[in-house]
């Protein structure tokens, strides 16, 4: 469309100048070639956002992904009961909690009842890690009859971004975690454990300040850690990071 309107403008100022000496139209024509320049560089701009867009949160868009969760870190509130029966979480929940990939406010976990307490029908449902409002992560589940409590389990993995996620062992896998005694390791996707200076996994959502080792010790909770690599990794390398939130989609 700006191709179109600037060829067109070009056309009209060729008329109004056709009678005019030659200097006059040489120096129309730069101008309108700077133009031209200038127009092509911010198409070129435009297109980059919308390839990134795509790549980040293309398949969401392509299989008309629900969002049925989304957690949030930092705000004392546990995760997994927000998840599971939706304690702490308000009746009037800020819209930039119901929404991925934009940077707005969000105080809150947010749950959809209408998903997460009426779960039938779904064939996948999906776990998407964000940092920068980017996916970073995803691991898409096969959701055929299954619960909203059981389907996080390695035997239903249909595909991730975590290539070694089916082929590698997982001690703990599940919504429930590790919580006993001080640990509150939800959403746990771990590969081993060993001791705490060896243990290594994928994700998890840790629900407390006072965990047992110290790569779960936090100043507030919930934190989301993540595998920043494309396989497990130990919890406590540099190769960990915090996820600004993650989301559970079904379709």
């Amino acid at each position: 469309m700006l191709k179109s309107l600037l060829l067109l403008g070009l056309c009209m100022a060729l008329l109004n100048v056709a009678a005019g000496d030659s200097e006059e139209l040489q120096a129309l024509v730069d101008e309108l070639n700077i133009i031209k320049t200038s127009v092509n560089k911010l198409l070129e701009k435009i297109n980059s956002s919308m390839s990134s867009c795509c790549k980040c949160s293309g398949s969401i868009v392509e299989k008309d992904w629900k969002l049925a969760f989304r957690g949030t870190p930092g705000i004392k509130k546990s995760v997994f009961r927000a998840y599971q029966d939706g304690v702490g979480i308000p009746e009037d929940v800020e819209e930039g909690c119901k929404q991925v990939g934009q940077p707005l406010p969000c105080a809150n976990h947010y749950r959809n009842n209408e998903i997460l307490d009426n779960w039938s029908g779904f064939s996948e449902v999906a776990l998407f890690v964000y940092k920068n409002n980017m996916e970073v992560h995803h691991v898409t589940f096969d959701a055929i009859d299954s619960t909203f409590m059981n389907w996080l389990n390695k035997s239903r993995i249909k595909d991730s971004t975590w290539t070694d996620i089916t082929s590698e062992p997982a001690n703990v896998f599940s919504l429930y975690g590790q919580q006993k005694l001080n640990l509150r390791r939800t959403f746990f996707l771990n590969s081993n454990f060993l001791s705490c200076g060896d243990t290594t996994g994928w994700f998890v959502a840790i629900d407390n300040e006072r965990g047992g080792c110290s790569w779960e010790k936090n100043t507030a909770f919930p934190v989301f850690k993540y595998s920043t690599a494309n396989t497990k990794m130990n919890w406590n390398s540099t190769g960990i990071d915090t996820a600004d939130y993650f989301a559970i989609y079904v379709h």
